[in-house]
């Protein structure tokens, strides 16, 4: 058998105070264990033969660890290799193999004789990486090698959550040899993993670690260290000035090393959109400031843009997020470019992992499910504008507060009803709706969503809503009864500030036995922070965008589950769950998920939202039944949630044209084409302008790169100047592409591709329609101008919208036959209707 290492402790000996001198500190702890060794099986074997006289059943025994004693090398070890290691560490021996020591400094022992390493006791880890992260490894070190000598090259990993960014990043920087690594986001509480993962795992052993925290005595050793280092800072600390407009001068050092690589963590916030600061509590919107008001200049921020402002260089730049969709689709990547890895990706390796190749390493990664619950008849009163947005939670959860400094929602009777729709006690409109026997599961009544509610993060509009709720909570016979965290406004600090009281309340619901732990959020703790007990998320909130919706879900789908002494996996949370209260939105958010999801693959939006609902299954609750929806229901539940309106004012969105230096300048490169477009009203203000704007650009660049960020009264005019001027372009162009519905409408080829409709086979109608010749047409495609994904998109869903009004009068069967071998034709592709 092969040899083992174990450590335990017993009733009285772990509760021993100890004292050791570390240098000149003196170190107390408490507990002794005892490290031994076994051929057997198990360590509960071992132990059983040692002690069950004196321990009947191992009562009054704790199984601390148990593992295989073997080194990298594949040759084993023994217990005696690791006392001597714990010795030459300086931990006292008491006895035989017993020590005056914690868990973890066994393990950082375990690995000096597993890995060879110096005696660190916090180096504790040694796994290796899974299947996909050595894939992005291999795939990106094969992408900067073969890019040697060009400019600057870039890679995105388009990353889930739970991923493991920072670890494959270190392990990609060990392929490439990199020695200065920069690493650059805008959420500052992400700071903890990186430093984390470089200081436990015996991979990284010799590296340094630096970040604001860092003393300057550290920041310089680090600058001349002749081994790996890696810097930690935020984008808006180290765009930022001191009062005589100088780099601050904890920075300095940052500028004057040849940093190897710069990597960009949570790169959909570097978007610096309003879809990203959705996920912002107001309290935190400081962190948005101090590098850019990119309000001014829709065209989103590259590489170059960065570099020039913060004045730092890299040879290579790796870009992190897990919802990177602005600057896939608008192609800020090439194909080649871009790792991808998603929820789907995830789960359908979780689900297919052969036991052959060992434990699976996807098994603690908890799958989602959706339950959406429609409000009732009455809901749609509470829209924003009063009459034509649409039910709106943000205004079902309307607060303000009182002069007396306290909160109050402006409907307590509809929120309080509300809550006791969460434990099943539906109203009386509600009751009419549920026509079957078995009433739908709610999330605090359905012994299903138990586990998952304990322990829970609720997600509001703003902090008056958080405040109102916890006073209602507080309230209730029900709910008062679970810890309530408000983990929004200024007094729950910022980034990981924020954390402490939630992890309080949910340890004291363990030690004392509690019910659970309810979380009230606007934003803080949406990113970058782990709260594994959390199983559950409640929307009580309308979002704008999918990136924002999903980034704010993923946070339940933090794995939750331990290996025991005798390695078995111990899972606590198989399944998380999101509760959704406003459907169509919701479910319209998943359709342009699934949609987005499609643009990183060579699938079309319905198959990539079949495969999506495949291992995120959604339920609907509405017309009194809870059932689960496909991806045709999803889109059509999503379509009707969109209306008319909606679809018009997708085609009226900037989303569908590039208007950037690069488009504007091919333009201008061809006499010819400027010639015929000035007779066109749609695109004179593209010839008009196109020349400013690029020179504008290039000499406000310019300007901010030389007078640190900052520009003057003059060249703030300027700006101005330049983005109505770009602007007024975006908007000519986005009137021209209004009138391709009409052209939709009016032409007979409904199952092709509409580019190819245009260019070969209804030409003068189209001709007719825009007064733009096919050739033009042509040039602007391939110069870029129109930005085929979101068109695809916009085109998907408003034939959705056509196909369902035509459907209205089918039965199912004859719905299905018309489906059956239907093609849409969408911009550039062809996609299978849903049936």
């Amino acid at each position: 058998m092969s040899n083992r290492i174990y450590v335990y402790t017993v009733l009285g000996k772990d509760t021993e105070p100890w004292t050791r001198a570390e240098g000149t500190a003196l170190v107390d702890g408490v507990g002794l264990v005892k490290v031994g060794q076994t051929t057997k099986g198990t360590a509960r074997a071992r132990v059983k033969q040692q002690l069950n006289t004196a321990y009947p059943g191992l009562k009054g025994v704790d199984i601390l660890l148990d593992e295989p004693a073997t080194r990298t090398d594949g040759t084993e070890f023994s217990d005696h290799d690791v006392h001597t290691a714990l010795v030459a560490a300086g931990i006292n021996r008491t006895g035989g193999e017993w020590f005056e020591a914690t868990l973890d400094e066994v393990k950082a022992a375990i690995q000096v004789v597993r890995s060879g390493i110096a005696y660190q006791p916090k180096r504790t880890q040694s796994f290796g990486m899974r299947p996909e992260q050595q894939a992005a490894v291999d795939l990106t070190a094969s992408y900067f090698r073969n890019h040697v000598g060009t400019k600057a090259p870039k890679f995105l990993w388009n990353a889930k959550m739970r991923f493991g960014k920072t670890f494959t990043t270190y392990q990609l920087a060990k392929e490439m040899g990199w020695q200065r690594v920069l690493v650059l986001t805008f959420k500052p509480a992400v700071a903890t993993a990186w430093h984390d993962d470089l200081v436990s795992h015996v991979d990284f052993d010799g590296w340094r670690y630096v970040d604001k925290e860092s003393t300057a005595e550290e920041r310089d050793d680090a600058a001349d260290y002749a081994g790996p280092v890696v810097w930690f800072a935020s984008l808006q600390d180290l765009g930022g000035r001191d009062a005589d407009g100088n780099i601050k001068a904890k920075n300095e050092v940052i500028h004057l090393i040849d940093w190897d690589a710069i990597v960009l963590d949570e790169y959909h916030f570097g978007a610096w959109r309003d879809s990203a600061r959705e996920l912002y509590d107001p309290a935190d919107q400081k962190e948005l400031a101090g590098i850019r008001d990119l309000d001014e200049d829709d065209d989103g921020v590259t590489t170059e843009d960065l570099t020039e402002e913060l004045k730092v260089k890299a040879d290579h730049y790796l870009y992190l997020s897990g919802t990177p969709f602005r600057a896939i689709t608008d192609g800020e990547f090439t194909e080649d470019a871009i790792f991808n890895w998603t929820y789907v990706d995830e789960q359908r390796e979780k689900q297919d992992w052969d036991p052959a190749g060992g434990p699976n390493p996807y098994a603690t990664l908890p799958r989602m499910e959706m339950y959406s619950y429609d409000m009732g008849k009455d809901a749609a009163e509470y829209a924003e504008d009063g009459e034509f947005n649409g039910f709106s939670l943000n205004e079902f959860f309307k607060a303000t507060k009182a002069d007396d400094g306290t909160f109050a929602f402006e409907r307590p009777d509809e929120v309080a009803e509300f809550l006791e729709m969460l434990r099943g006690k539906l109203s009386d409109q509600m009751k009419l709706q549920v026509l079957t026997q078995d009433k739908p599961p709610f999330p605090f009544e359905a012994v299903r969503f138990k586990d998952a509610v304990k322990h829970s993060v609720w997600y509001m509009n703003n902090v008056a809503a958080c405040f109102a709720m916890a006073d209602l909570l507080a309230q209730h016979p029900y709910f008062s009864q679970f810890e309530i965290v408000v983990a929004a406004g200024n007094k729950a600090g910022q980034g990981m500030a924020a954390l402490p009281p939630v992890e309080a309340a949910i340890e004291d619901v363990k030690k004392g036995n509690g019910v659970g732990s309810i979380t009230l959020s606007v934003g803080k703790l949406m990113t970058g922070v782990t709260v594994r007990e959390w199983g559950a998320i409640l929307m009580l909130r309308s979002l704008k965008s999918p990136e924002s919706y999903f980034q704010a879900a993923f946070r339940v789908q933090s794995p939750w589950a331990y290996i025991d002494a005798e390695g078995n996996l111990d899972l606590r949370k198989p399944v998380c769950y999101v509760f959704e209260f406003d459907p169509n939105r919701a479910l319209s958010l998943v359709a342009e998920y699934g949609a987005k999801l499609a643009t990183t693959a060579d699938t079309t939006p319905a198959q990539a939202i079949g495969e999506l609902i495949n291992y995120l299954p959604i339920y609907g609750f509405t017309g009194g039944a809870m059932t689960q929806l496909d991806a045709t229901a999803v889109l059509d539940w999503a379509t009707a949630g969109i209306g008319a309106a909606a679809l018009a004012r997708r085609w009226n969105s900037p989303t569908l044209v590039s208007v950037n230096e690069h488009t504007l300048g091919a333009v201008l490169a061809q006499p010819a084409l400027m010639e015929s477009l000035e007779n066109i009203e749609d695109f004179r203000a593209l010839v008009d302008h196109a020349q400013t704007v690029i020179t504008n650009t290039k000499d406000l660049k310019k300007a901010k790169r030389e007078q640190g960020g900052k520009l003057d009264g003059d060249q703030k005019k300027k700006q101005t100047e330049t983005a109505s001027k770009r602007k007024e372009i975006r908007e000519k162009l986005q009137k021209f592409l209004a009138k391709i519905p009409v052209f939709m409408y009016t032409t007979d080829y409904r199952e092709e591709a509409l580019k190819h409709v245009i260019e070969s086979l209804d030409s003068a109608l189209f001709e007719r329609v825009t007064g733009l010749t096919v050739d033009d047409f042509k040039t602007l495609n391939q110069i870029g101008l129109f930005n085929a994904n979101h068109l695809n998109h916009a085109i998907y869903q408003f034939k959705r919208f056509e196909s369902a009004s035509l459907d209205y009068a089918l039965t199912d069967e004859e719905r299905e036959r018309r489906h059956s071998n239907e093609q849409i034709g969408l911009w550039d592709t062809v996609a299978s209707a849903p049936v």
